[in-house]
């Protein structure tokens, strides 16, 4: 929970700081939807900072106090705990979160989202359709966000200040979902057009920081988007039909989702020369630019730790560091006791064992690239390999794409070892080896519940569970959709705290600024807690 402001950096090119709607009032988390000014900077430059810009917010660090983004999310999702050296945030171990909590997600998005609509019109009369398909991509993902966070949004009526709309309208966060899955099929269908893929013309190159202007790429990163919101849609009886038809598109579609070793990174450029321009995943859950601990006020989460020992699970030590005995030890969610706790986040740090942070395995120099903390300028992840293969398994399981348990099952173990691949997991804490793919597979091939397909009774709730582990520390987000509408982890723990008033969040708050300038669309949403409304597609 840092109580601290954090700059975004913005791209790769030095230009481009001074560039963007990105530049403007980044730092405040205030913003309504539709008061955010245009751009002046070309369609592909804004292309990269709002892209960069996405990046920050998947991984915790956009520009929101109160720790950024989604960050204090991954407290109750216990992936992290409250450190006992610090106050204790009651708003966090009592699920009593306010309007001011998660600030951050509103401001982010709805400014990059004016970013994209930007350079959705410029591509659009420019005639560069590579852009304006791919801005509709990430245009899908932002509302996406918004809905699994807020349910009912400005989406109709948001970003058109230009045409005089100060209080943009809510719609229901189901019409927003179905207008975000048009836009993807709207995508894919220009990025797949024999015009736009033979055109270098319409190929932004290297403005694109996530694929270099690869068209099948994004198709792949479209149908996931896609696959992930109809899989939110799966137990909600009156989209059934809806699910089915545009499921059986991706189906149909010989590009499909994003593949075994086909993450969505995003490189804008991160350096180590000013705070503004590290990673954010390693300036959120890491250290910062001078080494010291990021996030001290945090420690590792004790259920999460005894769930990947009880799972003989090697990636403890690659979620999280150990603590000064040499022994992986958390604290659980709600008030923390435990003052001997482990540091979240692994890998070898600016600078092993400094600080009172001591890696795990004993290594300090033979493996420079592991764990979740690999490198202050590592690339930041979008959409993850595994992430997209866990989304199809489901589907698979679910009868939405074909290829029946064999297809489930192969997609399912090749999400672990992607995830497996991404950490480098080079020891399973007895021997030393360079072969993530390997540990992987004695991993999977165990004879236990929720982690050996063929050993698992409930294949469903075998792919959330391994889903919910391989996302530990990253896009907490739809680990929390998935718990909201499956319950899954089942043993998923309440906050210990006697006096919690909500049992779990269900949702975010509408953010002040909505309150204070756009009062009667955001009051007709009703009373709003962190318990509900909930989100249209929980049961």
């Amino acid at each position: 929970m840092k109580l601290n402001y954090k700059l975004l950096y913005i791209g790769c090119i030095p230009a481009l700081l001074g560039l963007g709607a990105c530049s403007k009032n980044f730092l405040n988390i205030n913003t309504s939807p539709n008061n955010v000014a245009a751009s002046d900077a070309p369609a592909a430059l804004l292309f990269t900072g709002a892209l960069s810009q996405t990046a920050s917010v998947v991984n915790g660090n956009g520009t929101g106090v109160s720790g950024g983004d989604f960050e204090n999310l991954m407290i109750p999702m216990s992936y992290e705990a409250l450190n006992t050296n610090y106050q204790v945030a009651y708003n966090i171990t009592r699920n009593n979160y306010t309007s001011s909590d998660f600030a951050g997600v509103w401001g982010d998005c709805y400014h990059t989202l004016n970013d994209y609509q930007t350079v959705l019109v410029d591509a659009s009369s420019s005639g560069e359709p590579f852009l304006e398909a791919t801005a509709k991509v990430m245009i899908a993902l932002n509302f996406q966000i918004l809905v699994d966070a807020y349910g009912n949004i400005p989406y109709s009526q948001a970003l058109q200040l230009a045409t005089g709309v100060l209080n943009p309208e809510y719609d229901s966060a189901q019409t927003v979902y179905t207008a975000c899955i048009g836009k993807l099929d709207s995508a894919i269908a220009t990025l797949e057009s024999d015009s736009v893929v033979a055109s270098g013309a319409y190929n932004p190159g290297s403005a694109d920081i996530v694929f270099g202007g690869n068209a099948n790429s994004w198709v792949g990163l479209a149908n996931t988007i896609k696959l992930r919101m109809l899989l939110h849609l799966s137990n909600v009886t009156a989209e059934q039909s809806f699910v089915q038809a545009e499921a059986a598109k991706i189906a149909s579609d010989p590009i499909g989702c994003l593949g075994a070793g086909q993450t969505a990174f995003v490189q804008p450029g991160y350096a180590t020369d000013l705070s503004a321009h590290l990673n954010p995943f390693w300036s959120s859950y890491g250290y910062t630019i001078t080494g010291a601990a990021g996030n001290p006020d945090q420690s590792a989460n004790s259920f999460m730790i005894n769930k990947l020992q009880g799972y003989n699970d090697p990636r403890v030590g690659y979620f999280y560091c150990v603590n000064g005995s040499g022994v992986y030890s958390g604290n659980p969610f709600g008030i923390p006791a435990n003052a001997n706790s482990s540091y979240v986040g692994s890998g070898p740090g600016p600078s092993p064992g400094a600080n009172g942070l001591t890696p795990p395995f004993g290594m300090t120099t033979n493996q420079s690239t592991w764990g979740l903390l690999q490198s202050p300028t590592q690339p930041a992840v979008l959409m993850s390999s595994w992430e997209s293969l866990f989304l199809q398994a489901e589907a698979i399981e679910r009868g939405l794409l074909p290829g029946g348990d064999a297809a489930a099952e192969a997609d399912y173990e090749q999400a672990i070892t992607d995830d497996f691949v991404y950490l480098n997991v080079f020891t399973d804490g007895n021997t030393n080896t360079n072969n993530p793919a390997g540990y992987a597979q004695a991993y999977y091939q165990q004879s236990v519940n929720l982690v050996g397909w063929k050993s698992s009774t409930n294949k469903i709730q075998a792919i959330i569970e391994q889903k919910f582990i391989s996302n530990c520390l990253m896009d907490v987000e739809e680990a929390w959709t998935d718990y909201r509408r499956l319950g899954y982890p089942a043993d998923l723990p309440l906050s210990n705290d006697p006096a919690s008033t909500y049992p779990r969040v269900n949702r975010f708050i509408y953010p002040q600024s909505e309150y204070n300038t756009n009062a009667n669309n955001v009051q007709a949403q009703g009373t709003v807690t962190p318990a509900g409304p909930k989100i249209f597609w929980m049961p």
